[in-house]
């Protein structure tokens, strides 16, 4: 198998199916994230809130890799789990923003309008 930047070596110990596997949510201690399009803009606005619902922090961005490197790097997150579902619903946000036949709604399959 190729990576992208080195030759992979198979060593495989087992094959997990995760198919209908629902992680248990967990607040993470850092706050959550309220996430919106800005369309005009064609931008993506993520604002953090604490635990309390204070919303403390705005970030904006183009992709949903410069926001969610940032998130990191500021320290937003704790959790491996909240960074992932981060990364799920920025790359939802970043197809709505390019594609004007669906809806954005956090938390919410894609929806055709």
């Amino acid at each position: 198998m190729k990576g992208k930047w080195f030759d992979i070596k198979k060593e495989i110990k087992e094959e997990i199916d995760a198919s209908g596997y629902d992680q248990k949510w967990i607040m993470d201690l850092k706050g959550y994230f309220l996430i919106r399009i800005i369309q005009e803009k064609k931008q993506i606005e993520v604002a953090l809130c604490t635990p309390k619902n204070v919303m403390t922090h705005i970030i904006t961005g183009d992709t949903p890799e410069s926001i969610l490197y940032k998130i990191v790097d500021l320290g937003f997150v704790s959790r491996l789990d909240h960074a992932g579902y981060l990364g799920k619903e920025l790359q939802k946000a970043y197809l709505t923003l390019h594609d004007s036949n669906y809806t954005y709604i956090q938390d919410s399959p894609l929806q055709k309008k």
